[in-house]
């Protein structure tokens, strides 16, 4: 069980819907209101209409690499390879060191992996357990009561991505956790 300081953002919507894309622009809108952001995201890359596979973008450094290709055959279990350079770039970004001055950790995303262990999943129990930051999972709509169920002791809002007014909100929720880590502080 992960105890917790922090507020959970879950970023969802159907597969293929744009959730990363909301996701990068969220993170162009909050740091021109002097948010410091951390994290990833998985960006989409297709030839002609199919989908190849995804990389890993390290919001802080926009080093990009790759993270998982479609397999050409289906004889093992799911579509795509896991690339090491890639699992071992967003473990480091998702990392404690990494992260120690974000207002907002991205991670794109919360998916099957992680919701059986693997994945970024060990990087995001030990964020929640000790980082004061926002933490935003882009999910799955499917997927969203199963990480609900997951987290169910951290503070947690669902954000529709691709809706208008999700930036904003979000925006508000990152406001309202800098002013009560402010009131924190000037009580310590």
């Amino acid at each position: 069980m992960v105890t917790t300081k922090n507020t959970l953002i879950l970023w969802t919507g159907p597969k293929h819907s744009g959730k990363t894309t909301s996701a990068a622009n969220l993170v162009h809108i909050v740091r021109a209101e002097g948010f410091n952001v951390a994290g990833i995201l998985a960006p989409s890359l297709y030839l002609n209409g199919e989908l190849l596979g995804f990389d890993v973008l390290d919001l802080q450094s926009e080093n990009r690499v790759p993270l998982a290709r479609r397999k050409t055959s289906q004889n093992k279990a799911g579509p795509f390879t896991f690339i090491d350079e890639g699992l071992k770039l967003g473990n480091t970004v998702l990392g404690k060191q990494a992260t120690k001055s974000a207002d907002l950790i991205i991670v794109d995303e919360f998916g099957p992996l992680e919701l059986n262990g693997n994945g970024w999943r060990k990087n995001i129990d030990s964020l929640l357990a000790s980082s004061d930051a926002v933490i935003l999972l882009v999910v799955r709509r499917e997927l969203t009561d199963t990480v609900r169920r997951l987290y169910a002791n951290v503070p947690c809002r669902e954000l529709a991505a691709t809706k208008p007014d999700a930036i904003d909100d979000a925006i508000t929720i990152l406001e309202n956790c800098r002013h009560y880590i402010e009131g924190q502080n000037v009580r310590a």
